[in-house]
C-alpha cells in the first residue's frame, strides 16, 4: 500500500448516522430544554423588574456581552476538532515539501 492509497483511504462517517446523531441531540435540547429556560433568579428578576426599561435594557446587553466569549471559545474548540479530524493522519503526520498540508 503506497502513501497516496493510504491518504485517500480515509473515510467520512455514513449520512444516516450523522443524521441520526442530529435527530437526538435536537430531541434531548427540546425535552431539557424548557427546564433549563424556566431556570431564574428570583432576586435578579425582581431588581430587573423594580428598575424600568433602562435596567431591562442594561440587563439582555450584559448577559449577551457575557455570553459572547464562552460562545467564541466554544465555536473554536468545535472547529479545530472538526478539522483536526477531517485532516489525514497521513498528511498530518508527513506534510508535503512546500508545507503544505491542510488541501
Amino acid at each position: 500500500m503506497d502513501d497516496k492509497s493510504r491518504v485517500a483511504s480515509v473515510e467520512k462517517p455514513p449520512v444516516k448516522w450523522a443524521l441520526a446523531q442530529f435527530t437526538a441531540t435536537v430531541l434531548v435540547v427540546l425535552i431539557v430544554g424548557g427546564r433549563l429556560a424556566a431556570q431564574s433568579c428570583a432576586m435578579c428578576y425582581t431588581t430587573v423588574a423594580g428598575g424600568g426599561k433602562s435596567v431591562i435594557h442594561a440587563m439582555q446587553v450584559g448577559i449577551i456581552v457575557l455570553l459572547i466569549p464562552p460562545v467564541l471559545l466554544f465555536a473554536g474548540l468545535i472547529w479545530i476538532v472538526v478539522r483536526w479530524k477531517t485532516i489525514p493522519a497521513q498528511v498530518a503526520f508527513f506534510p508535503e515539501p512546500n508545507g503544505d498540508y491542510l488541501r
